[in-house]
């Protein structure tokens, strides 16, 4: 049983901006990449040929925030709920079953409610058959109450979720208890009052909800806020904070029957001391109730307080028992009871610098045993929420912990006996999760892939892994290759292959507080030659997001550079394929105004294009470019501008075709949410496109495009939100003249799908390898993000063997094989043209065998007589592989 409690003391740090995780600041905050995960949808999609990348299973504390726990025992296990926010995008109700040993049951968490939005505030209690978890729900857009049951096996029943209560204004702040019957969910109200009541509704233990219009428990004058609930085998007692006597908060109860009837409407008055007393936990002996609270009656800080409440209603304490009136301040948190004694639990800032778990039993005769407290968890950092139930003949004690991360909480637990004993002084680490990984990179060997990403091992600790992919799609190292595993952070990699080797570079932060640009050298058959990682550079500032590409004699590393202390700047060194840093103090490709950020680079035969974008002119960044020679020397030092249309062009990437290349960026230029466009740029440097192609004008967002040739044409692939509710990947085809075509889905699995990465194998393959949400994949259950790949991405439109051509404003004929053309009696004379309008083939009505040609569009145009007074007819055909 758990309420949520807001206090201003006890605040949680999250920002919703679109910051990148990791160290480093931007100047706006549009500048970082959002890591969108799972929502829980399931939705139809392509689900054709993906796969992941990594199969195996270690254990870690799950990214994020995972805060404000509650937990049941069902007599067997304990149930812990908590709200997570592995998520960056929305958080969701997560939960897993903790063992009377201590052994944590479901390390990947159960996925209790992900329905977008935010769910927060979570309570449970157990119905005699199932769990029951409720908690505050915005998927519609206003704070409601939903509830879900879990069976003792761990499966949610109800993964859509019950409507508890949606009535106008917001509700907030639930509590749960089993009355023997049904389950009595209480909560705070606004629907008369904004400033709060008292509301309840029962629960059948099959889900149903008798009271969908709530019960009114409480709708006195001012603020009624945060109850709580105990049965006692006769009545529910609900107890609340009261503001009617305003300005101080008081404790009110009321006693509800099961059949819903409110006992005492007026509210039986618990504490009105001096000040403030607010937020009480509620458990019941077999004889009394207890009832425990915040209280300022003697200092600003609060101390715990505590009274005994009848079952008939009588408050045997009426001035309160001082539970703890320790320095500094004390906020009750929950209550329990062992068989003998109550358990009060409270947050506790004594040591003056950061707050602890500490608890005291209370007699069923208001006698408290441990007046000084016992230390349930004082590890580093802070630890806030505590939450309590009984099984097992020990207490199971949850709470929020900071102890691994200063802004993102973890949830841990500890078994206290009757006596008072701690078994768990380290406490019990219950948001476990399968490490996440994220930003993939990928390159072809000639024979093979290799597939590189950002692993998460903890919430202080990145690591960068990689595996090889054969061009058939097998992974062949099931134990994956460990790139960089040193302490601190170690992500973003990017990989090119010289001929002889892989070298994959990163950010890393082995050196403190700033991030350096390290790589190694990974043989096709995946020996990491350099596993201490050679420096690229290591200058006392910033060093972030490296990109690299190969000119056939050495690697050009690029990356942006704080070392001018007040903007970053765009940096870069060649690294010889033996390793060996050419340029260790670093080539300055671009030190323009303000900031220059994420560059992307390719190279065009004869030089590199590096493009990044660029906030030169003070107010939206652009896309910007220099060439830099294989010796290292910058030709276009004021940069060439690629696009700098209205409002921002950000996230650029770039590719060659051998005779231009193709840069592509995300473009707010009509809608703040974001584009795709492109442009080609020669090897001269100059733009072919200035006004830039539109290769996605889609609605919604379109983010964080990849580009790669395939031998005929440019692939362009990004992250699409126009489904509204998920990110998927999409992508589009741009032929060298600049034409786009094919466009559309290839990724659309359930969850997110982000942060596409392609590399062109043998002949016009094309690897793609994207971060997307794992929930049970084959035998095994993830519940995180993992690394995906897909073999030869097209575009997911309708196929057909032997499609037959339409009209003009029809979309483009998809084929393999055999094309049918069912041609016109008045037609003369029909023949196939490639992109560059060659004609590479005659047709003649019937089917026509176009297996010889290379996959690519093509266009047939047909010649009518001059009886039949038609115009040619020009039809766009995609010959598939």
């Amino acid at each position: 049983m758990r309420a949520c409690i807001l206090i201003s003391v006890v605040g949680i740090l999250v920002s919703t901006a679109s910051g990148r995780p990791g160290p480093g600041f931007a100047p706006k905050d549009v500048v970082g990449r959002v890591r969108q995960v799972h929502t829980g949808k399931p939705r139809p999609g392509l689900d054709d040929g993906e796969f992941l990348i990594d199969t195996s299973i270690q254990y870690v504390a799950a990214s994020g925030y995972q805060y404000d726990p509650a937990v049941a025992f069902d007599g067997v296990n304990f149930l812990v709920v908590w709200v997570d926010w592995r998520s960056d995008s929305s958080n969701g109700i997560y939960a897993t079953r903790v063992t009377p040993q201590g052994a944590v049951l479901d390390p990947f968490g159960i996925v209790v409610s992900t329905a977008g939005s935010e769910q927060q505030c979570p309570a449970v209690a157990f119905d005699g058959t199932n769990f029951l978890a409720v908690w505050v729900d915005n998927r519609d857009s206003g704070d409601d109450v939903f509830a879900a049951r879990v069976t003792p096996q761990g499966i949610v029943l109800d993964p859509t979720g019950i409507v508890v209560s949606n009535a106008t204004g917001a509700q907030s702040s639930p509590s749960v208890a089993f009355d023997g019957t049904n389950s009595l969910v209480t909560w705070t109200d606004c629907r008369n009052d904004p400033s709060g009541d008292i509301y309840a509704a029962r629960v059948t233990p099959q889900g149903t909800v008798l009271d969908p219009s709530g019960i009114a428990v409480s709708t006195a004058a001012e603020a009624q806020s945060s109850p709580t609930v105990a049965f006692d085998g006769v009545n529910s007692l609900v107890t609340w904070t009261d503001r009617r006597s305003d300005p101080y908060e008081d404790i009110y109860a009321a006693r509800v029957t099961p059949q819903g009837a409110v006992l005492d409407p007026s509210g039986i008055v618990v504490s009105a001391a001096a000040n403030t007393q607010e937020c009480p936990f509620v458990a019941f002996d077999d004889t009394n109730f207890l009832v425990a609270w915040y209280d300022t009656r003697s200092t600003n800080y609060g101390d715990v307080y505590a009274a005994r409440v009848t079952p008939q209603g009588t408050v045997l304490d009426p001035s309160g028992i001082a539970v703890s009136t320790a320095a500094e301040y004390q906020i009750a948190e929950d209550v329990g009871f062992d068989g003998t004694n109550f358990w009060v639990f409270w947050d506790d800032n004594r040591g003056g610098s950061s707050s602890d778990i500490y608890a005291a039993r209370v007699t069923p005769q208001g006698t408290v045993l441990d007046p000084s407290g016992i230390p349930v968890s004082t590890a580093g950092g802070d630890q806030y929420n505590s939450a309590v139930a009984l099984g097992g003949g020990n207490l199971l004690v949850t709470w929020e912990d900071y102890r691994n991360n200063p802004y993102e909480p973890d949830v841990y637990a500890a078994r206290v006996t009757p006596a008072g004993t701690v078994l768990d002084p380290q406490g019990i680490l219950a948001t476990l999760a399968i490490g996440w990984q994220e930003y993939p990179a990928v390159a072809f060997d000639g024979a093979n892939y290799l597939v590189s990403w950002t692993n998460g091992r903890s919430d202080s600790t990145l690591a960068v892994y990689a595996a090889r992919v054969t061009p058939q799609g097998a992974v062949l190292d099931s134990t994956v290759i460990a790139i960089s595993t040193a302490p601190g952070w170690h992500s973003d990699p990017a990989i090119a292959f010289d001929g002889t080797n892989y070298l994959v570079t990163w950010m890393d932060y082995r050196n403190g507080a700033y991030g350096d640009i390290y790589a190694t050298r990974v043989t096709p058959q995946g020996a990491v030659l350099d596993p201490s990682g050679i420096p690229v550079t290591t200058d006392p500032s910033d060093q972030l997001y490296p990109t690299i590409a190969f000119d056939g004699t050495n690697y050009l590393v690029t990356w942006m550079d704080d070392r001018g202390g007040s903007s970053y700047d765009i940096y870069a060194a060649r690294v010889a394929p033996d390793g060996t840093v050419l340029d260790p103090s670093g080539i300055l490709v671009s030190a323009a105004a303000d900031y220059q950020m994420y560059p992307a680079v390719a190279f065009d035969g004869v030089n590199y294009l590096v493009t990044w974008m660029d906030y030169r002119g003070g107010s939206d960044y652009d896309i910007y470019a220099a060439r830099v020679t294989p010796q290292g020397t910058v030709l276009d030092s004021s940069g060439i501008s690629v696009s700098i249309a209205s409002n921002d062009q950000l996230y650029p990437a770039v590719a060659s075709d051998g005779a231009n290349l193709l840069v592509s960026w995300t473009d707010e230029r009509s809608d703040w949410q974001g584009d795709v466009y492109a442009a080609r740029v020669t090897p001269q440097g100059s733009v072919l496109d200035p006004s830039g192609i539109a290769v996605s004008t889609a609605p919604d967002v379109q983010w964080y495009p990849d580009v790669a040739f395939d031998g005929a044409n440019f692939f362009v692939a990004w992250q699409d939100y126009r489904s509204g509710s998920t990110f998927d990947i999409y992508c589009a085809r741009v032929s060298p003249a600049g034409v786009v075509f094919d466009s559309g889905p290839v990724v659309r699995q359930a969850g997110d799908q982000v942060g596409p990465a392609l590399a062109r194998g043998s002949g016009n393959q094309l690897f793609l390898a994207y971060e997307g949400w794992a929930g049970t994949v084959g035998d095994k259950t993830y519940n995180t993000n993992r690394i995906w790949g897909k073999m030869n991405a097209a575009p997911g439109v309708a196929e057909t063997m032997n499609d037959e051509l339409g009209t003009l404003n029809i979309g483009p004929t998809i084929v393999r094989g055999m094309l049918r053309l069912p041609l016109s009696q008045f037609t003369v004379h029909t023949s196939l043209f490639d992109m560059t309008g060659r004609q590479v083939m005659a047709l003649h009505s019937g089917p026509n065998d176009v297996s010889r040609l290379g996959a690519g569009v093509y266009f047939v145009r047909s010649e009518p007589s001059a009886v039949s007074r038609e115009p040619p007819a020009v039809h766009k055909v995609v010959i598939a592989r």
